[in-house]
């Protein structure tokens, strides 16, 4: 972990600490960034498909689901 300075909205921090129930500055910056993450890597996971479906008809879309339930259980 790295100590990082940084300059953040005041009034948006408190916000994050209480609805998040969070004690803590950092424990709330820690779950926007965790919050973050996960959304852009959703993101990019959801691009990745629409741009391979682009050719698909319905064959092709059940066997890269089944191909992609195949590898889940692997």
């Amino acid at each position: 972990m790295s100590l990082t300075h940084i300059d953040i909205d005041d009034e948006a921090l408190d916000t994050a600490k209480r609805l998040g129930g969070h004690r803590t500055k950092t424990a709330a910056v820690a779950a926007a960034l965790e919050v973050y993450n996960k959304r852009l890597a959703r993101d990019a996971a959801y691009d990745k498909y629409f741009e391979m479906a682009r050719g698909w008809d319905v064959e092709g879309a059940e066997e890269s689901h089944r191909a992609d339930k195949d590898t889940a259980r692997r």
